[in-house]
């Protein structure tokens, strides 16, 4: 069974019930000029028959700024319920002032609530070390993944060293450091397995570690994965890949190696 799956195909999944009456914090993300902008929010009221939801207006970034939400803007949005992560995109209908219960009202944002909400278990985003003898190939790109049909030559190549949905570490030769700056986006190409597509998904540059004498760890948080987009990989399938990671090395060792391809 997949660790992705959408909670319902109706107006108002049964997951956004659960918020409106918990109340949640919510995660932002959305798109922005050469990069990825995260912000953060709580889940307010929704109203099924209208099909449309209410979150605070989110709080202002890390440069000290309101951030500036257009009307029919794509949001993607995320909330733990329990041990689940749930996630969905929606557009932004309208800007309103909202009553608090104690007095008073707040900014918030209406959206238009989505018709399926992705679950996945907690478990995808704790990190999953690769076993030294199973090599997976992986390619950084800078600005992010390269468009189909574009001429573009990755910055580095490596192995992975450890994964979830959250992010990875890249395990390179001293050679290949691409001396990134912190927070710099890139692209990046997961080969899974010899002939099957590859994860393709944008990452944010968080952490360069000395992990040998001759061998870096570079530390990427993957951005963008609730917006679907042409060829780039979704939460689900890279969700999908930790799962297949999990049970393949949770299976007696003999040909494993032959999975991921020879280090």
């Amino acid at each position: 069974m997949s660790e992705s799956h959408a909670l319902h195909t109706g107006t108002c999944p049964p997951a956004l019930e659960w918020a409106a009456e918990h109340k949640p914090d919510v995660t932002i993300s959305r798109a922005t000029e050469g990069g990825w902008e995260h912000l953060h929010s709580h889940f307010m009221a929704l109203d099924s028959q209208n099909g449309v939801l209410k979150i605070a207006y989110p709080l202002p970034s890390t440069s000290g700024s309101a951030p500036e939400i257009a009307m029919g803007e794509e949001l993607g949005i995320s909330f733990r319920r329990g041990h689940k992560k749930c996630l969905f995109v929606s557009s932004v209908a309208m800007r309103c002032r909202e009553p608090r219960a104690s007095g008073g009202a707040e900014d918030a944002l209406v959206l238009r609530a989505p018709e399926a909400v992705r679950e996945l278990q907690r478990r995808v985003f704790q990190r999953f070390v690769i076993p030294q003898e199973s090599f997976i190939a992986i390619k950084i790109w800078e600005g992010g993944v390269p468009q189909e049909g574009a001429v573009a030559w990755p910055l580095c190549s490596g192995r992975v060293a450890n994964v979830s949905v959250g992010g990875v570490l890249v395990d390179v030769r001293v050679d290949q450091n691409p001396r990134l700056c912190a927070g710099d986006i890139v692209g990046i190409e997961i080969t899974t397995r010899p002939g099957l597509p590859s994860i393709c998904v944008d990452g944010q540059y968080r952490h360069c570690v000395m992990t040998s004498e001759q061998r870096l760890g570079l530390g990427f948080q993957f951005v963008g994965l609730e917006h679907d987009r042409t060829g780039r990989s979704s939460v689900t399938e890279v969700a999908d890949f930790i799962r297949q990671l999990r049970r393949s090395n949770s299976e007696p060792s003999k040909g494993r190696r032959g999975h991921y391809g020879a280090s």
